[in-house]
């Protein structure tokens, strides 16, 4: 019998863990938006192998990271996948993926 935890989308079944409702693409792209009309850029920093990390930062919390230095209100939602965690969602700029966002 699946079972869900409080506030969580997700419940186990017969095969690990489903969602109870997949969210459409309009509703996703909306709240990802949102987030990033909120978002200010962190205190970037490079990996060793020279990759450049721009945390996305709302109300205190890191919800995402840029591969490039650009402005977060100038980004397009990508494609996204829904996990046991959230919802990470591609963020675009020309056509090319810069990076990710995380949606609760």
């Amino acid at each position: 019998m699946p079972f869900g935890a409080p506030g969580w989308k997700w419940k186990v079944g017969r095969f690990g863990y489903v969602m109870e409702k997949e969210p459409d693409y309009e509703e996703i792209k909306a709240k990802t938006k949102e987030l990033l009309e909120k978002a200010v850029k962190g205190n970037a920093w490079r990996n060793p192998r020279g990759v450049l990390h721009v945390p996305l930062v709302v109300e205190n919390q890191i919800v995402g990271e840029l591969w490039e230095d650009l402005d977060p209100k100038e980004l397009e939602v990508g494609s996204y996948w829904f996990g046991k965690w959230g919802t990470k969602v591609q963020l675009v700029k020309d056509g090319r993926v810069v990076g990710f966002i995380w949606l609760a």
